[in-house]
């Protein structure tokens, strides 16, 4: 009986120490390339490619719309600067990137 303990008290221990070496999730990281300018009517293409370790993303443009496609376009209507923003998500983690476009 004694070694029945032995080795299952064994098998508890090795169990216990070998699922805190599983391999953790990576948080998402966003990561966005926007040009820095841009012409009014004209459509200007945003890139996520550099985002790691995510499965959906949400841009925001500046202007109050958006877009769920990783790698998209925007025609903006009205010359300004604005800041264009990037969430990259997976699961219930986020990361956020922004960066400005100048419309002329």
């Amino acid at each position: 009986m004694k070694s029945y303990i032995s080795v299952f008290s064994l098998v508890i221990v090795a169990l216990l120490t070998f699922s805190n070496c599983a391999k953790k999730e990576k948080d998402p990281m966003a990561c966005c390339t926007v040009p820095t300018t841009g012409v009014v009517g004209t459509s200007v293409s945003f890139s996520s490619t550099c985002s790691m370790d995510a499965t959906d993303f949400v841009w925001s443009f500046g202007d109050g719309d958006s877009s769920m496609v990783a790698n998209t376009t925007h025609t903006y209507s009205a010359a300004a600067t604005y800041t264009v923003k990037l969430m990259a998500m997976k699961g219930s983690k986020m990361n956020t990137a922004s960066a400005s476009i100048v419309i002329h």
